[in-house]
């Protein structure tokens, strides 16, 4: 009887309103009703994601108010088209039926969210039995014509490049380290790419939309109606990135994440250089002493937090920093392994082989899943020296190290502000810098890391730094701007409801209709 009971009770708690959820729908309702536009005045026609995510749902009523004045045509696009199958469970058709009703409940709890901000009808990237099946013919040819990770990679349907989302969404949920190409889970996921084309190409067309608002552009079920809305020409808004709360897509830059590869140019615009620099100071001091600052907020513990256990054993000169495994790798635009996992092993190989005093430290906020591999590389690397992932980077740092290493991590740009090389493994939120030493080719790679004794740090590697962090995170660069106030969205809870909590006490529309 009690197991029921918390059955019921977890079951309220994920599909129901909780009373903050239910407050904030009846008070955005009140708010935010559509008004029909003036006479003559076409509305804007604008196709929001239903991000279950608190924080996206504030983003985009900001935007939704800011850019449709009120008169916006609003509809939803329940985007989680994709079934999670993670490589220890037997993948059943009672387990998969249980995960669509899950995904039903899911979606009519954040149907009455969205509802409340003005989003009125709604569609998905769900197809008909006959176009499935005719996708399921095309995705097994693919399939079957793969050999490799690279041809992964290369896929491309329709004429959209989608290689890198059907690969990103097999690490994710197949709960893999890497791609098996053999797996007939990648040709389902296939098929769910074909799915979700077929349907966002429908909508495209019926709807005649504006604007796209998302939060991400990795993945299948972001990514692709990300590209099929920008090969429409529809505008598209991400907000997923941590520097930017709005950044505009481009059929040339459809990813979410900040475009680093204009920062010189924008810093070199600066009036007061000097100002920008002692501003960035103050705040990467505070990270360096245990802080969480905005470029971190995804962090629960501080890479640097004080009294962290530990000290680098004798005899390591160099420190290789790793990912979680899971995380989206192809979120920037290009990278020198297929994976973390081949980058991680190809680097751990070059070690044993030649001998290196580098050892390896895991991410200190990795998944559990993400932990399990580190154990088993343990086991398949038993020379190599694995530091503790509590280590704090500070005793790293002051030891003498020679090197750090990391494929694309904020720690690059934290070894050279402290004077450190830093060899990277592909494109970096540094690159537009001479911050960190980034390789052309999987062996110009090796060779420098073979000889990273000799790599050098520039001497103005921390006034860069600063510059870098100045435009990456302080300097204003939102391609949308609205405006809320007091409230800090980007610091709103993702998945706790008390984020609208903190919406309904700050932000101005909701204090003045209680005023």
């Amino acid at each position: 009887m009690s197991r029921i009971r918390t059955l019921i009770a977890a079951a309220s708690a994920r599909w129901g309103l909780d009373q903050t959820e239910s407050r904030f729908a009846r008070e955005a309702t009140a708010l935010y009703a559509p008004i029909p536009a003036p006479s003559g005045e076409e509305p804007m026609r604008i196709l929001v994601q239903l991000s279950p995510d608190y924080q996206c749902l504030i983003k985009f009523l900001g935007a939704i108010q800011a850019e449709g004045k009120g008169h916006a045509e609003c509809v939803g696009l329940w985007h989680q088209n994709v079934m999670s199958a993670p490589y220890c469970e037997r993948f059943s058709m009672p387990r998969r039926l249980v995960r669509r009703l899950f995904n039903l409940l899911d979606f009519l709890k954040w149907k009455r969210l969205y509802h409340a901000i003005g989003v009125r009808s709604f569609v998905n990237l769900e197809v008909s039995p006959l176009t499935s099946l005719s996708n399921f013919r095309q995705a097994n040819r693919i399939w079957r014509g793969l050999k490799s990770k690279e041809d992964v990679l290369a896929i491309s349907l329709n004429g959209t490049d989608c290689g890198t989302l059907i690969y990103d969404t097999y690490l994710r949920y197949r709960v893999q380290p890497t791609v098996n190409v053999s797996d007939r889970y990648l040709r389902m996921l296939i098929v769910q790419a074909l799915n979700a084309q077929a349907a966002i190409r429908r909508h495209l067309a019926k709807g005649r939309f504006d604007r796209l608002y998302t939060n991400y552009a990795s993945y299948i079920q972001h990514g692709i109606p990300v590209r099929e809305a920008l090969r429409a020409g529809v505008e598209v808004y991400a907000c997923g990135n941590l520097s930017q709360v709005y950044k505009k897509l481009a059929v040339d830059d459809p990813l979410h994440t900040e475009p680093h590869w204009h920062y010189v140019e924008r810093f070199a615009g600066i009036a007061d250089k000097h100002a920008a620099r002692s501003q960035a100071e103050a705040v990467l001091e505070k990270r360096f002493a245990g802080g969480i600052d905005k470029a971190t907020a995804y962090m629960k513990t501080s890479a640097y937090a004080a009294g962290a256990p530990g000290a680098l054993s004798d005899g390591i000169e160099g420190v290789v920093f790793l990912h979680d495994f899971f995380d989206s790798p192809h979120h920037f635009r290009h990278m020198l392994f297929p994976d973390f996992d081949n980058w991680v092993r190809f680097t751990l190989d070059t070690i044993v082989r030649e001998k290196l005093p580098l050892a390896i430290k895991a991410h200190p906020n990795q998944l559990p899943e993400s932990a399990v591999l580190v154990e088993q590389l343990k086991r398949d690397y038993p020379t190599v020296t694995f530091l503790d992932p509590k280590l704090s980077n500070a005793i790293i740092f002051r030891s003498g190290i020679k090197c750090g290493v990391s494929v694309y991590g904020t720690v690059l740009g934290e070894l050279a502000y402290h004077g450190i090389p830093a060899l990277a493994g592909g494109d970096h939120p540094h690159i537009d810098f001479d911050i960190a030493i980034t390789p052309i080719s999987i062996e110009d790679y090796r060779q420098k890391l073979v000889g990273f004794r000799e790599l050098k740090a520039p001497a103005n590697a921390r006034e860069q730094m600063l510059e870098f962090y100045y435009t990456h995170q302080i300097m204003p660069s939102d391609d949308l701007v609205v405006d809320f106030g007091a409230l800090d969205v980007n610091r709103l809870e993702q998945n706790q409801s008390r984020a609208l909590a903190t919406v309904m006490s700050t932000y101005e529309p909701f204090v003045k209709a209680r005023a």
